[in-house]
């Protein structure tokens, strides 16, 4: 039985997902905060996060945070919130459709996304539904753990839908 406190090998996502936040204006506002992660969060949670929460600004706050931190896992900024090379690539192409594609490139050969997207075939060819936990399951007996409770495939699982590895 894997490690619970074992360091995830997907990337944390929580809040850095389509369905939380736009890439191209995060992008913008990653450019504009660039080097200050504190006013880069508080941008993210004006634009993106204002009103969840329940209106509690530490919740808000939070939900800011975690899309901060799932921005550096996935590699677009580092710990001081400059945009790391990959983050500028992704900028500059911020407007284009392929800024899609362009991070689910980055997803699938730098992020273990490949591992991900065969665990979900095997599991889907062999009838079996998937959910969170029997992906969470399924993942760790080939060999890719992430947290119990984690939302980590889910998030790749979404940027990955975005740019139509996933259909529905």
């Amino acid at each position: 039985m894997a490690n619970t406190q074992q360091k995830s090998d997907l990337p944390f996502g929580s809040e850095f997902s389509p369905s939380q936040v736009e890439l191209p204006r995060l992008l913008e506002l990653a450019d504009e905060h660039e080097g200050d992660q504190s006013a880069l969060q508080d941008a993210i949670q004006a634009e993106f996060f204002s009103t969840h929460g329940g209106g509690n600004a530490k919740n808000q706050r939070t939900l800011a945070m975690n899309c901060r931190l799932g921005m550096r896992a996935y590699g677009v900024i580092d710990e001081s919130a400059t945009l790391t090379d990959f983050g500028r690539d992704l900028y500059d192409m911020r407007a284009e459709a392929a800024l899609y594609d362009k991070l689910a490139a980055h997803i699938l050969l730098n992020l273990r996304g490949m591992a991900l997207v065969r665990c979900i075939q095997e599991m889907t060819i062999a009838g079996e539904r998937v959910t969170l936990d029997s992906l969470r399951h399924a993942l760790e007996e080939r060999g890719t753990h992430f947290p119990k409770g984690g939302k980590h495939p889910s998030m790749m699982r979404l940027w990955l839908a975005k740019a139509g590895v996933f259909i529905g």
